[in-house]
């Protein structure tokens, strides 16, 4: 957890207060309490021709491990096109979110890294045949790929082939999908995931 000294609303020297159990960092002028940092990150697992879209990273962490795309989430951001976006970014691939798959949560701290972080995996479905496009930078390269294919590869990372074959063994219509209709689909700033019947 970050150690803040001042407010980060009226810059006031934080005190601790007990909330929810335990004692927080928090504002004696105003009503501010930290409850710690958190980030929200997605990836997408993109299948053509039954083989799986990767990305090879550029930048440290892990440069040269492959990975399915994603990243972070901004504050202001559904997260299907958050997805959909560092798809496109990374990949040079347009593809519509169709489900999720799973979600993983890691705590802060120690191995966690640096904030708790929720990371959604979702499927997506490509909506052409281009060839992978990508920056030769932070993406050093890109492409679609076999389970055979990866098994060959070094540095195929565990969480994205954990995905990968998810969305291969697990048929349409199993996943979390967007809620389209109902009464909570389509209230202003929401985003509703739910199992379809």
């Amino acid at each position: 957890m970050a150690h803040h000294t001042y407010c980060p609303r009226c810059s006031m020297t934080l005190t601790t207060k007990e909330d929810g159990g335990r004692e927080r960092p928090a504002c004696p002028s105003c009503d501010y309490i930290h409850y710690g940092d958190f980030s929200i990150g997605c990836s997408g697992v993109v299948i053509r021709d039954g083989k799986a879209l990767l990305v090879q990273r550029g930048w440290q962490p892990f440069a040269g491990s492959w990975q399915i795309p994603g990243g972070y989430a901004e504050h202001d951001e559904p997260l299907s096109l958050a997805v959909e976006r560092e798809v496109l970014e990374e990949a040079g691939i347009e593809a519509r979110v169709r489900d999720v798959i799973a979600f993983r949560h890691a705590i802060g701290g120690g191995m966690g890294g640096p904030t708790t972080n929720i990371y959604v995996m979702f499927r997506l479905d490509p909506l052409g045949n281009e060839e992978p496009r990508f920056d030769g930078d932070e993406i050093a390269n890109a492409g679609f790929f076999s389970l055979d294919e990866m098994a060959a590869m070094e540095a195929v990372q565990g969480l994205s082939k954990w995905a990968i074959e998810k969305a291969l063994r697990t048929g349409e219509g199993y996943g979390l999908q967007p809620e389209p209709t109902g009464p909570l689909a389509g209230r202003p700033g929401w985003q509703l995931f739910g199992l379809q019947h």
